[in-house]
């Protein structure tokens, strides 16, 4: 899954909807801030109920999204709005723009604009519906269908998720620190807070405790390989877990083997194994591959621990089941894989750093994909795919010259002449100003590890001051697959771990307003 691609805006898209933001809240809004101002006031042009969309919003982890988006036609998941609007087994996207007279690219793009055609289409399905609107528990089948989920038990168990929230209240994120007050609707049918048992029959995922999700492999995979299974690629979603379900099990195009929520709770299957999956742009490395995908955004917040745990233990089980090397050779980025026009096939991964590949015209699939992006923490991951095993570990190019905290400061890594290297802390890591080695007390309990040293980066000398009792592998320091290896992302290190969006190295400027597009700099400081 790619982040999106910056587009051109068509004439009369940046109608300024930001005004929203600045004005006072209808009477009745939970908060004054932004998002909740936006929803409240979508919610009352078009006589839908404020707190059902923020429910749902909740659940979709749409009250995170920024106020505008880059938006590529090519992106796994396209969303669109706090409800994060879909391609699912109902298509409240399409929906959405053939209501509101703009492109679906548009909707996704502005988040106004699609929390307002979101608030059209839950007001197209109440009509359709004939419900009694001023009932919230009337509003059950609307949520279902609006969901987009393909069998009925999905369809009851999302519903159930909304309502239970209806009836509970509490209150709910938004970005920037936002806060909003959902009250509780206790008139609302305990019934309609939960699910019942699964009536159609389910497939067996073949890793224990996924969820399997019946898929059509009409235009998204092939029932067969002809090669055997020696890679993973990593992904990641571009849109919350259930609008992420709903697109890969039923958007043609769209396909993947498993998916990992955002906090490591919940993985799913779509396709078993044996199947080549079309989701990296490339038929040779389809037909031996399998797919995983990350609820996440490329290049915008940091992944989170639980996911990489969740992740390497998937990917330990995938390995030991085909005899996959858990190495960066064949454990590979959307982004690493090479194009099939500009460099051939079945060339080997790029071998860069992930700012670098992501920059190169050669490598992310046909479409040149940049997930999961320069914010995934390969050290940290590797690590925990291989559990320390000799040669499991992350390149030189997957770090810096000068001692990085990982996001939850647990370790910090670097690469010097060449060798990876990784000291485990005792306390949080302490992170510096960019430019000046981070540092920590190294944590006496643990072994500090180490990956492999080349794989396609020149390893420049690490910075002064950092621990000396750091144990090292070491490896090729030559160029890789794509280039010299060499690499420099303006923080004199020879990798591009970056964090938030605050110090993005460009903005897009909006009615005055600066959106950052991007991230080029080291992990967010404090």
């Amino acid at each position: 899954m790619q982040s999106p691609l910056l587009r051109p805006w068509r004439a009369g898209a940046l109608v300024a909807l930001t005004s929203l933001a600045a004005a006072c809240s209808p009477e009745g809004a939970r908060s004054t801030g932004p998002t909740a101002t936006m929803v409240t006031s979508a919610a009352d042009r078009h006589g839908v109920p404020a707190d059902l969309v923020l429910a749902i919003a909740h659940v979709e982890g749409g009250l995170r999204l920024r106020p505008f988006r880059e938006v590529d036609t090519d992106d796994h998941v396209p969303v669109a709005g706090v409800m994060e609007l879909r391609h699912g087994a109902y298509n409240s996207l399409a929906r959405a723009a053939e209501l509101s007279g703009d492109t679906e690219e548009v909707l996704e793009a502005d988040l106004a604009r699609g929390t307002d055609a979101g608030a059209m289409v839950l007001e197209d399905l109440a009509k359709d519906a004939a419900i009694d609107r001023k009932k919230l528990e009337a509003w059950a089948p609307v949520v279902e269908k609006l969901s987009g989920l393909r069998e009925p038990s999905q369809r009851a168990e999302y519903r159930s998720r909304v309502f239970r929230l209806l009836r509970s209240g509490g209150t709910l994120k938004a970005r920037d620190g936002e806060t909003i007050e959902l009250p509780a609707h206790e008139e609302i049918p305990a019934d309609l807070t939960f699910a019942p048992p699964a009536l159609e029959p389910l497939g067996t995922p073949e890793y224990p405790g996924a969820i399997w999700f019946q898929t059509s492999c009409v235009n998204k995979c092939t029932p067969t390989r002809n090669a055997p299974i020696s890679m993973i690629a990593i992904h990641d979603t571009e849109g919350g877990w259930d609008a992420s379900v709903a697109t890969l099990q039923n958007d043609t195009g769209k396909s993947v083997h498993y998916i990992i929520d955002h906090d490591g709770s919940r993985i799913g299957q779509f396709v078993p194994e044996s199947y080549e999956a079309w989701h990296v742009g490339n038929s040779y490395y389809n037909n031996r591959m399998v797919g995983i995908e990350h609820v996440g955004f490329a290049g915008q917040d940091d992944y989170p621990t639980p996911l990489y745990k969740a992740s390497a233990a998937l990917v330990r089980d995938i390995a030991m089941r085909n005899n996959v090397q858990l190495d960066r050779s064949h454990i590979v980025a959307h982004q690493e894989v090479p194009d099939g026009t500009n460099v051939p096939q079945s060339g080997p991964p790029c071998a860069l750093s992930p700012s670098a590949c992501i920059s190169s015209n050669h490598y992310g699939g046909a479409n040149h994909h940049d997930d999961p992006g320069v914010n995934w923490e390969w050290c940290q991951y590797m690590e925990m795919v291989g559990q320390g095993a000799p040669g499991t570990g992350c390149k030189c190019n997957d770090t810096f010259q000068l001692w990085n905290c990982v996001h939850d400061l647990s370790m910090m890594n670097r690469c010097a002449s060449g060798k990876v290297e990784i000291v485990h802390c005792a306390q949080p890591c302490v992170v510096e100003p960019i430019g000046t080695d981070d540092h920590c007390v190294p944590d006496p309990s643990t072994s500090s590890s180490s990956g492999v040293g080349g794989a396609g980066g020149t390893g420049g000398a690490g910075g002064s001051g950092g621990p000396s009792s750091t144990t090292t592998t070491s490896g090729s320091a030559s160029g890789g697959a794509g280039g010299s290896g060499s690499s420099d992302d303006g923080d004199g290190g020879c990798g591009c771990r970056v964090g938030g969006e605050d110090e993005s190295p460009a903005a897009m400027v909006l009615f005055g307003a600066a959106v950052a597009i991007g991230a080029a700099r080291r992990r967010r400081r404090g």
